[in-house]
């Protein structure tokens, strides 16, 4: 019975001193903390040095990169009336592609002239087999579909999409009333204003809305249509025919190679009412024998107007990995600098912002931001209230501006912005740094 007792008791010694062994490898594991405090404190400002330069590099957006699980399948039927439309294209398209994989609702919107079939997905279905299931889909449907409609496009809703800034350009004097005044504008947009603003970094394009695009107009004579035997398809085809920019493939000429190209493009409007379209009793047709050859304007689309006034929008867009906030200083800051000012100084023409997203999100990120700074000074100060003891309240003081200075490191090497999100996330890490700060 005691030899019992003896070895359960040295049993007992031996898993005490394989513990105590273990416990001491351990703590000779992490021994560097406390006998090598210069090594440590270095490492630790290297890491907070390299999470605050990181920080000044992460961009900056509204919310995080998503990808919404929505396809829109656009078909255009030209000259179809909605009810056409709706029965020809959009319910076979409704039949085939509502048996594509992960498709939870599909709808369809049938306008005169196209229609569109949204599909929309489960959130764990991938996009890209999705579009490749639904491109299969569109070949096995499209001998059943109409002749007259175009090929099939596959649309992807992305909020990121919209622009980032609405400019407005509108006349300052009496001469920009009218037809005339339009076409200026939109004259002065697309030829200095954009071609300004599309080099600045981060802008992936500028788009010009409103105001008159000039186009030539070829009225066609019908009486003299019918003189002559000429159809207006045939004034088509000559005008197609007449007017192109053709690549004509290569010379070589010795070590040189000279590329050539087909331009017959026509200069004025002489050059179109002078072009044969065809001929009668041996004698050539000219196109200014039937029909009457004049500058004109585009069909209007989109009218806009500034308090009241008739005026031209400009829609600025960002790139992909831009940082919406910076890309939007700096094209304010050039159309203060450079452009505003030559506007109206050479065009009497006014250009201002009248929509920025990029102020609502520095004011949605700068509230977050400034809670989580609250939220951590107000803990320092109840944490010191209750400790009543400086140095372990420095503790805590000290371990939530430090621990969050170095997540921005990994931010950045995982592509994470600074938006709502990753922010809120932060000052939610917050709580847990004032435990565990607590506990050390």
């Amino acid at each position: 019975m005691a030899d019992n007792e003896t070895q359960s008791t040295l049993r007992q010694l031996g898993e005490s001193v394989a513990n105590l062994q273990a416990r001491l490898r351990a703590m000779d594991r992490y021994r560097f903390t406390v006998t090598r405090p210069v090594a440590v404190l270095m490492v630790f400002l290297a890491v907070i040095v390299f999470g605050g330069f990181s920080a000044t590099m992460l961009p900056v957006n509204l919310m995080p990169d998503i990808s919404y699980p929505k396809l829109t399948v656009r078909t255009e039927y030209e000259g179809a009336a909605p009810a056409e439309v709706e029965n020809d294209v959009a319910r076979p398209l409704e039949e085939v592609l509502g048996v594509v994989t992960g498709v939870t609702r599909i709808s369809s919107i049938s306008r005169a002239g196209y229609a569109d079939v949204v599909l929309e997905f489960t959130w764990d279905t991938d996009m890209s087999e999705a579009n490749q299931d639904v491109l299969e889909k569109l070949d096995l449907i499209k001998p059943n579909l109409p002749e007259e409609i175009k090929a099939p496009l596959i649309l992807r809703y992305d909020p990121s999409l919209d622009p980032v800034l609405v400019l407005s350009l509108a006349g300052t004097t009496d001469a920009y009333d009218g037809v005339a005044g339009l076409e200026a504008l939109r004259r002065i947009a697309d030829r200095d204003v954009r071609r300004l603003l599309e080099p600045i970094d981060g802008v992936a394009s500028v788009k010009v809305r409103g105001g008159l695009e000039e186009e030539i107009h070829v009225e066609l004579d019908e009486d003299a249509l019918r003189r002559t035997g000429i159809s207006s398809a045939d004034v088509i085809t000559r005008l197609e025919a007449e007017n192109i920019n053709l690549a004509g493939g290569s010379m070589r000429e010795g070590r040189t190679r000279y590329l050539i190209r087909t331009v017959n493009e026509f200069d004025d409007l002489d050059d179109i009412r002078e072009l044969v379209v065809g001929s009668s009793s041996g004698r050539d047709i000219l196109l200014r024998h039937i029909a009457k050859v004049e500058f004109g304007y585009e069909d209007r689309e989109v009218i806009t107007r500034i308090d009241g006034n008739e005026a031209v929008m400009i829609e600025v867009y960002k790139e992909a990995d831009a940082n919406i906030v910076d890309m939007a200083t700096e094209v304010r800051a050039k159309i203060d600098a450079q452009i505003a000012a030559r506007l109206a100084k050479e065009y009497q023409a006014e250009l201002r912002v009248v929509s920025d997203r990029s102020l609502f999100i520095e004011s949605s990120i700068r509230e977050v931001r400034d809670t989580a700074i609250m939220g951590g000074l107000l803990a320092v100060i109840v944490l010191f209230l209750f400790l009543r003891e400086g140095r372990a309240t420095l503790i805590v003081a000290l371990s939530i501006p430090i621990s969050i200075a170095v997540t921005f490191a990994p931010l950045k090497l995982a592509g994470v912005s600074l938006n709502i999100m990753s922010l809120g996330g932060l000052a939610l890490g917050v709580g847990m740094l004032v435990d565990n700060s607590i506990v050390v």
